[in-house]
């Protein structure tokens, strides 16, 4: 008889990306059994996709698009394994990633976090983009200067403290461990590796963080009615912390390239605190998101 997985990995795709493949190929390659399944939302064929690359995981497919708090809703109701994890389609997990969870989790953790990686660690706007969005979340950082991220659950807190909220477009992970009790705090462990596929021209990059930023604005002035001026110079503040953060946090063969990325990340932030305040201020007049 197979041994019963003690993980379900929620993978969750977005229109079907090819890069999808690499993703659930990357869960495939651990090396302890686990219970996968994709949900994938927004139209594509993610069956498709997987079958012809010679991959066979269940997948559920929806043609309209789901905010990523019901994806995870979709796939925990899909799922039996005692613990939960989700990697998202432009991610990576990288060689036991799955194994390291579950030695914290069998040891009594209810929530684990993880460490994230560059996907390319010598492209200078790659770099920048690692840092705007992950400083927090270096593997060399320590653990009381990191941010608790990329968690995986113990599936009886969804059942205690209820799922995902479904409405938000972003933030529904912070919003939920806000309900867990401070003992719950997930536990930082740099040996869970997540690789994340940064954006590597400038352009899009710019335009990417202008995006999350208005996310991310619009979360703080509906749920905390934070104002754009606050939210805008809350933002743009961690231009000071990225260097310090990168020296500590990075692997010492891409430390002095990514520090030659500093002002592509200065950059980057204005552009994202410049679509933070605009999502405030959009969601404190309109009262919802943009």
């Amino acid at each position: 008889m197979a041994e019963r997985p003690e993980l379900a990995v929620v993978v969750i795709g977005f229109r079907a990306p090819t890069e999808l493949v690499a993703a659930v190929r990357s869960v495939l390659g651990q090396n302890i059994p686990l219970e996968i399944v994709v949900v994938n939302s927004g139209g594509g064929n993610a069956r498709a996709l997987l079958a012809d690359a010679g991959l066979d995981v269940p997948v559920i497919e929806f043609e309209h698009r789901l905010f990523v708090g019901a994806a995870r809703n979709v796939g925990i109701a899909a799922t039996t394994a005692p613990f939960v994890a989700f990697l998202a389609d432009d991610c990576l997990a990288c060689p036991g990633w799955a194994a390291a969870r579950l030695r914290h989790h069998s040891g009594g953790a209810p929530t684990v976090a993880s460490a994230i990686l560059n996907s390319h660690p010598r492209n200078l706007v790659a770099c920048a983009a690692h840092l705007v969005m992950h400083m927090r979340r270096l593997p060399g950082l320590a653990a009381h200067k990191a941010l608790r991220y990329g968690v995986s659950f113990d599936r009886k807190l969804f059942e205690r403290y209820g799922l995902f909220d479904e409405q938000m477009a972003s933030g529904e992970d912070t919003e939920f461990m806000a309900r867990l009790p401070r003992a719950m705090e997930p536990l930082w462990e740099p040996a869970v590796l997540t690789v994340h596929r940064n954006e590597t021209r400038l352009a899009r990059l710019i335009a990417d963080q202008y995006r999350r930023g208005r996310r991310y604005g619009a979360y703080l002035g509906s749920v905390q009615g934070k104002k754009p001026l606050r939210v805008f110079q809350g933002v743009f503040r961690d231009r000071r912390n990225v260097g310090k953060f990168a020296k500590e946090g990075l692997p010492e063969k891409d430390k002095n390239f990514a520090m030659l990325s500093l002002p592509i990340v200065w950059l980057a932030l204005f552009a994202k605190s410049l679509g933070a305040a605009v999502g405030a201020r959009y969601s404190n007049k309109a009262g919802r998101h943009p």
